[in-house]
């Protein structure tokens, strides 16, 4: 659902699920925290930050200060999570013994031992696509066997 308001106050106000107060508090503490003294520059890393914040940001700051002011609902999700199965090289999965299980072939997110703390963009496409491969040949395989 998109929220559009002419004015921050409208705006906090218009969010459902969102206390109005705290979120006015909040940006009204981003926006003195942004450097209005470094010049924007989305072309390079500018060193247009904020101080004095938990987290700060570090490039390229503007503050929320020009309507209109628009919202849209999200929600979250996870793109894959990094545990998962373990499999052998033809992507059957392994047994606590380390044994593969018969008929049992893992592709995906499921695989586990890919990543640790992050991953590169696209490579969650990648390793769906490269062992579901595997997976589905070494099942044909074992399946005219």
């Amino acid at each position: 659902t998109k929220v559009v308001a002419n004015t921050i106050e409208d705006f906090g106000h218009k969010l459902d699920g969102v206390n109005a107060e705290q979120f006015l508090k909040t940006v009204a503490e981003y926006n003195k925290a942004v450097r209005s003294d470094v010049p924007f520059n989305p072309n390079v890393k500018d060193g247009r930050r904020t101080e004095g914040l938990a987290v700060n940001k570090s490039n390229w700051a503007n503050t929320i200060d020009e309507p209109p002011f628009e919202g849209y609902a999200v929600t979250c999700g996870l793109t894959f999570t990094f545990g998962g199965v373990r499999i052998t090289t033809d992507a059957e999965v392994l047994n606590t013994d380390y044994q593969p299980i018969r008929g049992l072939y893992a592709a995906g997110e499921l695989v586990g031992g890919l990543f640790y703390f992050n991953y590169p963009g696209g490579s969650g496409l990648t390793s769906g696509a490269v062992f579901g491969r595997i997976a589905g040949t070494a099942a044909a395989r074992a399946g005219r066997n």
